[in-house]
């Protein structure tokens, strides 16, 4: 089973991460976000942490990566659902999910700031 899904709000794809995710579906979900948004006209992705307690370096890098990719295409990445332990791990071990990332408590707010910034604002 791939333990993330991804579904599409329109110009917005929203991933779900349903579990602890190995370094391959890392991987995969990189490739299959960056098929959707080749393929159609996205104008964001929310990828939602909410279910991963601890954030790992690869994961970190390839979430960073994939930000700066998404942004070639005019495609906006926004992080939501980040727990208090997942936000420790990534100060205590001094990892960075970089400077091209958008945060947001929650898949609400995170599909508000995507809106926000599609209707200029």
């Amino acid at each position: 089973m791939v333990p993330f899904s991804i579904f599409s709000l329109g110009d917005i794809l929203l991933v779900s991460l349903q579990e602890e995710i190995d370094d391959s579906s890392v991987v995969e979900l990189s490739s299959a976000l960056a098929r959707r948004v080749r393929r159609g006209d996205i104008k964001g992705v929310v990828i939602d942490l909410g279910d991963a307690e601890v954030i790992d370096t690869f994961l970190a890098e390839h979430i960073s990566r994939l930000a700066s990719v998404l942004e070639l295409f005019n495609t906006r990445t926004v992080v939501s659902g980040l727990g208090a332990s997942a936000i420790v791990a990534l100060k205590n071990f001094n990892i960075s999910l970089g400077k091209n990332l958008v945060f947001a408590l929650d898949s609400q707010q995170a599909l508000e700031k995507i809106e926000g910034k599609i209707a200029g604002r």
